[in-house]
């Protein structure tokens, strides 16, 4: 809540932005009591067009015990991406900073003169960073252990985890979205394929990396006259198995003055799209197959020829927090759970050792419903409150500088680059956004030109929370605590 002696909360109102002389005055010396905001943010929804009902408002100097602005502290709202700030610090607080992941590659019968007389498996462990360069650089481990040609089959095993069916279009209809992807304890490249498109001789082509043969692109997509903008918008895309092969069909327009321009889409399982991607770069690196590339779980006494390590869970966390990876925070999850009540990896598991975490650090409360981690989401709740005292907790721990490094920093880059750009906040921002329909949200800290460290939210549950209006607000509040 928001307490007052005498007239010691004045400091918190200070002139910003537009607000007349008159107005500023007349706010320095005004009190502010329990369960009210004051009177310049309250102001600010005015002007923004937004109601009290479903904005929730927390403010704490790092350093105090009382919080500086709760309002609305406690009210059940969806947090969206914001609720990452829950998953990625538990898994700090549970695994510590430098917790890696790590992929295994073993195999059962003879190696005789680089031929593989057996199959090869690989198990997934649930790193969340397998990227393609990462993948190529496992299969030329292989290829360096004196593996080549292989004359049986190749094994994915995802046995670590058991994610259940996974809908890609049913959180909003769209499942070749990459950020729909779920989790898989072998995913590779975030199970998104490249599509290159281009102009050549009047024509548009399309061309996917890895250039798996068992992918093929329809291509049907028209050129057109006009500007590039919202191109992606003018392309539409299906896809159809027949028999073995994937067929990725492409109609709409791709207009001229595009030129050249590259976007990712899921467009197959995670099974299938290891498959794509092992395939060519298999045979890139001059090895062969003889047989096909099947599901199945190690079996005992295989061999094991090699384990490549992840990046450690502090870098993961910033490629988590800074470019909102919602499949990267699922794969997290599930291993949360693997780690703290065994294998396989659930979102159950994952969401039961979260929320033991904040329970044994005093920080749950009753308002928490986690869902995937992810915040990608309609059914996740958070309080403002507990969102500010887990960034006050998180802050006084020994990995906080793995924590506010993971934050997109305001005017340079993740979910913040554009923002404050050229201006005196730039810089001085640690903020976690989110964003779904009707809903918009951040979470972070904001440091004073006094040097003063503020943990801050903002929870925005309205019909107008993911317009530019919300995000305005989101930016004025950053810019009130700043002139603290």
């Amino acid at each position: 809540m928001w307490v007052c002696f005498g007239f010691s909360c004045s400091k918190s109102i200070r002139i910003f932005g537009k607000l007349s002389l008159v107005l500023a005055l007349s706010l320095m010396f005004r009190p502010v009591c329990a369960g009210e905001l004051p009177l310049t943010l309250s102001t600010l929804l005015k002007q923004s067009g937004f109601a009290t009902e479903g904005i929730a408002v927390y403010v704490q100097a790092v350093d105090d015990d009382m919080p500086f602005v709760a309002f609305q502290e406690d009210t059940a709202l969806n947090p969206a991406s914001v609720v990452k700030l829950v998953t990625t610090a538990a898994s700090l607080g549970i695994l510590g900073s430098g917790y890696r992941w790590t992929t295994e590659v073993a195999y059962t019968g003879a190696l005789e003169q680089q031929t593989l007389k057996g199959d090869l498996y690989f198990r997934g462990n649930g790193d969340p960073y397998l990227t393609p360069e990462r993948f190529w650089r496992l299969l030329n481990r292989v290829s360096f252990y004196g593996i080549r040609n292989i004359a049986g089959n190749v094994y994915v095993d995802n046995s670590y985890f058991l994610p259940g069916p996974v809908d890609y279009g049913a959180f909003d209809g769209q499942p070749y979205r990459t950020y729909n992807v779920g989790p898989s304890a072998l995913l590779v490249g975030f199970q998104a394929t490249e599509f290159h498109f281009s102009v050549t001789q009047g024509q548009v082509t399309i061309q996917a990396f890895p250039a798996s043969p068992k992918l093929r692109i329809v291509n049907n997509v028209k050129m057109s006259r006009g500007g590039c903008g919202a191109w992606q918008k003018r392309l539409q895309l299906d896809t159809e198995s027949a028999g073995e092969e994937l067929r990725v069909i492409f109609s709409g327009k791709y207009p001229k003055a595009c030129d050249k321009k590259t976007f990712y889409r899921r467009v197959s399982d995670a099974g299938d799209h290891f498959q794509h991607y092992f395939v060519p770069i298999w045979q890139q690196l001059g090895g062969s197959l003889t047989g096909s590339v099947k599901a199945s779980t190690l079996p005992e006494g295989a061999t094991l020829a090699l384990q490549e390590p992840s990046i450690s869970l502090s870098e993961a966390i910033r490629m988590i927090n800074k470019y909102s990876n919602n499949v990267m925070t699922r794969q997290l999850l599930l291993s949360l759970g693997a780690e703290v009540y065994g294998q396989p990896g659930t979102a159950e598991k994952g969401v039961a050792a979260v929320e033991q975490w904040l329970q044994q650090q005093n920080l749950k409360d009753d308002v928490l419903q986690l869902d995937n981690g992810a915040g990608l989401s309609r059914n996740t709740r958070v309080s403002a409150a507990m969102l500010g005292k887990l960034l006050r907790y998180t802050y006084h721990q020994a990995y906080m500088p793995e924590f506010i490094a993971s934050l997109p920093v305001s005017g340079h880059d993740g979910t913040m680059a554009s923002r404050f750009k050229g201006d005196e906040i730039q810089g001085h921002a640690h903020i976690k956004t989110g964003l779904l329909n009707f809903v918009q949200t951040m979470a972070g800290y904001v440091t004073t030109p006094k040097g003063q460290r503020y943990v801050v939210v903002l929870l925005q549950n309205h019909p107008k929370a993911h317009t530019a209006k919300g995000q305005q607000l989101q930016d004025e509040v950053i810019r009130w605590v700043y002139s603290l």
